[in-house]
């Protein structure tokens, strides 16, 4: 070995020769490794990651995790995925180095952060409750079960996300302690625990058949105590034991219920008789029992009652304690007691209370008066038989349902049955109220009958005007004519509530004290608005007495018809003459606006002043004496039958062949529109005539 400065130089040049063949290679660290790698964290050990001279070696990185090299080699689990089946070894795009020791490898940014990291990727998606979970919850060191994982010392079991199994049982613990299958898929999902939607009892030892279907599982299943611990350290102390619900199920009914028969012969032998569907549901060999045998046959609603409403005894049997038979008789009927099978109330409560008379020797009710074995409802019960009581149906009471008037009795409860018949009277008041408010109470109405016997000594009788018919008032029961009014014409024909109204909403029509004059205000309202108060000129005279309002209808209308009247015309000034005659009076009488009653007062009574006619001629003739009036040319008799006399009532006397023109070849139409004219005309020849032009031939020329 040499010393000395020489020595000391020598070194120190081998030294710098090194450094300078290192960095040459790139083998200066750029800083240190994490804790995983840090027995790695020197120079000598760059190539054990690093190609000489490049980046990081995927393939020198799966030397030394060979649990992941593994994965990629079965092409399973998310390596495989993300080496593109092995063909892209970038293992430093997710896991980065020399970041010191505390920095943790998986770098998951890529991948959208842990919690949103797609499970799928890794061959097994998270559904269901597993979705979730958080990741620490699954990926524990309890659960790795994979032994190369467990052994592989590159990877930390409390770290690595490999080595979990995908079978249930892997991570939970065992709820049915072995005694069932531990495909747990086969009934359960990824959901939830419960409901265990794909179990299907059919498939077991045990079809679940009739009512036993609508068991709870807890009826036949018992909760076992049995302590029990789970791959991740879960502790249960109990379970529910679906291997063997009971210990005898295979004996048949008679594992789990008890018979109720005392028989010993019976004891056992429950599908002989019973089926699955219901403990009274009986098989078809007991269904043909011939119950006519034991004197009772059935037939009706009876054939179709269950066995146990006669031959059960519970506390809440439907039976009399005297008459239930009890169970042990059940298959020997009428052993040990007789049922009184000829009387229905040996079973069956009397729902009427007592109010029907006793029908049988030993005094109970004969139903079978009313109802039948077929139901109870329809009753057989007729008009006839009712006719034979204190209150025989006629008329409109035929057609009235019975629960009109047997109503439930105020005490009983619904659908009990406990209907009234028996009533302390049976007049009209007892059952109708009186629609008249007590106009009629304690008096003899006119023109009624007298009441009728059931009503003697009521307040309020129907019977003098109304019968069980009909309500409505005939004339065969009241005769209004000893009412005050007799009625007459169209009044005939008038329904009773048209004149009888009420006096004020809510309250019942009206008899008393109704008005008899025609312009009463409930009646006819005067439709002349008062033109005709007082005596009207060409009418009756009526007495005042009569009258309201001093108008007296009747001075002019007649109860017949509103338009036959019998007013004279001819003593109103303007007497109808010719034409006149014929027109309706509506045609002159209009009212004076619209929504006015029609006017009979203050009409003119020449053409013009009148309004009815308009005047054809244009006033042509209103400078001619009497002003133009109608009359001077034209007559009521017709409009064409004229009195005017061309030579006398003009100034153009009609002469020679004027005399045989039509009178339409002077007067002529003129004007827009156009209008006759009548006056003035000219008078000379010229004007109507053609003169000659001078030098022609001919009258009124020269030659």
């Amino acid at each position: 070995m040499h010393t000395g400065p020489a020595a000391t130089a020598l070194a120190f040049l081998l030294l710098a020769c090194a450094t300078r063949a290192a960095l040459a290679q790139g083998l200066v660290s750029p800083g240190p490794l994490s804790a995983a790698h840090a027995r790695l964290d020197d120079l000598k050990h760059c190539l054990s990651c690093h190609d000489a001279g490049r980046e990081l070696s995927g393939r020198k990185c799966l030397a030394c995790h060979v649990s992941i090299a593994r994965e990629i080699r079965a092409d399973r689990g998310y390596h495989a995925v993300a080496t593109r089946h092995g063909t892209a070894l970038a293992c430093a795009s997710c896991h980065s180095e020399h970041n010191g020791r505390p920095y943790q490898l998986v770098d998951w940014k890529p991948l959208g952060g842990r919690e949103r990291f797609d499970h799928g990727l890794t061959g097994w998606p998270l559904e269901g409750a597993h979705a979730r979970l958080s990741c620490q919850e699954c990926h524990r060191a309890a659960l790795v079960t994979d032994v190369a994982v467990r052994s592989d010392t590159s990877l930390s079991v409390r770290r690595t996300y490999l080595g979990l199994a995908t079978a249930c049982a892997s991570c939970h613990l065992d709820e049915h302690r072995g005694r069932v299958s531990r495909q747990c898929q086969d009934c359960h999902n990824v959901q939830a625990w419960k409901p265990a939607p794909g179990f299907d009892h059919d498939r077991t030892r045990f079809p679940l058949t009739g009512l036993h279907r609508g068991l709870r599982c807890s009826a036949c299943h018992r909760v076992r105590e049995e302590r029990a611990s789970g791959p991740a350290g879960q502790v249960d102390s109990s379970f529910v034991d679906f291997n063997a619900a009971r210990p005898d199920w295979r004996s048949g009914c008679s594992g789990c219920h008890a018979s109720p028969h005392r028989a010993a012969d019976r004891v056992g032998a429950c599908e002989r008789c019973h089926t699955t569907l219901g403990w009274f549901v009986l098989a078809d060999s007991v269904r043909r029992f011939d119950h006519a045998g034991t004197g009772f046959p059935l037939r009706g609603a009876h054939a179709a009652a269950p066995c146990e409403s006669c031959h059960l005894s519970t506390p809440r049997s439907p039976l009399p304690a005297r008459v239930a038979l009890v169970r042990e008789d059940f298959l020997r009927p009428f052993a040990k007691r007789k049922m009184l099978f000829h009387r229905c109330d040996a079973c069956h409560a009397d729902v009427h209370a007592g109010q029907l008379p006793d029908g049988t020797a030993e005094g109970g009710r004969d139903c079978k008066a009313c109802h039948t074995e077929t139901a109870f409802t329809p009753v057989v019960f007729s008009l006839a038989a009712h006719d034979s009581g204190a209150f025989p149906l006629t008329g409109a009471h035929q057609a009235v349902p019975c629960s009109a008037c047997h109503v439930m009795l105020p005490d009983a409860a619904p659908r009990s049955g406990r209907i009234r018949f028996r009533f302390a009277a049976m007049n009209c008041a007892s059952c109708h109220r009186d629609p008249h408010g007590g106009q009629f109470a304690g008096r003899r109405v006119p023109g009624s009958r007298p009441p009728a016997a059931s009503e003697a000594g009521v307040r309020e009788t129907c019977t003098p005007c109304h019968t069980a018919v009909s309500w409505a008032v005939t004339a065969a029961t009241f005769d209004h004519d000893s009412a005050g009014f007799p009625l007459r014409g169209a009044h005939l024909r008038v329904a009773c509530d048209k004149c009888h109204l009420p006096a004020g909403p809510g309250l019942p029509m009206r008899f008393k004290g109704v008005p008899t004059s025609c312009d009463a205000a409930q009646c006819h309202g005067d439709p002349h608005a008062g033109q005709f108060r007082g005596h009207v000129p060409g009418a009756r005279v009526i007495p005042a007495a009569r009258t309201l309002t001093g108008t007296e209808c009747a001075a002019c209308h007649t109860e017949v018809a509103w338009a036959a009247v019998t007013f004279d015309h001819d003593s109103t000034g303007y007497p109808l003459r010719g034409a006149h005659v014929r027109v309706a009076c509506g045609k002159c009488h209009t009212p004076a606006a619209p929504g006015r009653p029609a006017r009979f007062k203050g009409l003119g009574t020449t053409c013009g002043a009148s309004g009815c006619h308009a005047d054809p001629h244009g006033g042509q003739f209103a400078s001619r004496p009497r002003g133009g009036a109608c009359a001077s040319c034209h007559t009521d008799a017709a409009w064409a039958t004229l009195v005017f006399n061309h030579q006398t009532d003009s100034d153009f006397p009609l002469d020679g062949a004027h005399r045989r023109l039509p009178c339409a070849d002077c007067h002529r139409p003129e004007g827009t529109p156009p209008m006759v004219r009548y006056y003035p005309l000219p008078h000379r020849c010229e004007d109507c005539h053609a003169v000659a032009p001078p030098g022609a031939g001919g009258p009124g020329g020269e030659a």
